[in-house]
């Protein structure tokens, strides 16, 4: 109790009627914060330095530094590369309707992230790497860009994660020079349930970091 870590707050929570979590619940919590909380925001961040350093004109304006346009990146660089594949959705309670199908209470729903976000209908040139899309009007919404997922149970920490991406890439891009060690962007390779670099988005540093 006179600690304020993480673990014990778990250990000591307790539900309304005053029943603390199992083991096991405890354990899954973790599991849930070590994968949701940290290992995808490390991918996401390893995605998007390999998509900048691949496209020249992109890095040229994230140096700048602009808060918005490096938003921008972060969530193009989550549009192309995201890094949960897909959600899925239980339907309880009584049958769901969708695109004239009727979905039975049991079954389960799972849109595919990657699949919305490669549709030439919401984003023009799919496979091109443009954060402009994101800026002014017309910019995608919370039902075409989903890689936190969407609705009521969309991820919590959806604008935490993409705080965290926007703050690391300016203080990398405005304290070391950096460019892509191999010619082209990595490749896709599945990890349990992320989608990440396969060979880790290797990057040389040409300048040593300044400590700005």
């Amino acid at each position: 109790a006179d600690r304020d870590d993480v673990f014990s707050a778990l250990l000591l929570a307790e539900d309304e009627n005053g029943e603390r979590m199992s083991d096991r619940e405890v354990r899954d919590e973790l599991v849930t914060l070590l994968l949701a909380g940290h290992e995808t925001t490390a991918t996401g961040l390893a995605w998007t330095f390999d998509l900048l350093l691949h496209f020249p004109e992109v890095l040229a304006r994230a140096r700048e530094g602009d808060d918005q346009y490096i938003d921008a990146v972060v969530k193009e660089a989550l549009r192309i590369r995201p890094v949960i594949p897909g959600v899925g959705r239980v339907v309880r309670g009584e049958p769901f309707k969708l695109n004239g199908y009727v979905i039975p209470p049991g079954m389960e729903i799972n849109p595919s992230i990657r699949m919305i976000h490669r549709r030439a209908d919401l984003y023009p040139d799919p496979a091109s790497f443009n954060p402009e899309r994101f800026l002014g009007p017309g910019a995608p919404d919370t039902y075409t860009w989903v890689p936190f997922g969407g609705g009521t149970r969309r991820c919590i920490g959806a604008s935490f994660a993409q705080m965290e991406m926007r703050i690391v890439i300016q203080r990398v891009l405005e304290r070391a020079s950096l460019r892509a060690a191999d010619p082209e962007p990595e490749k896709i390779q599945f990890r349990t349930i992320t989608l990440a670099p396969r060979n880790g988005a290797r990057v040389v540093m040409e300048t040593p970091p300044s400590h700005v």
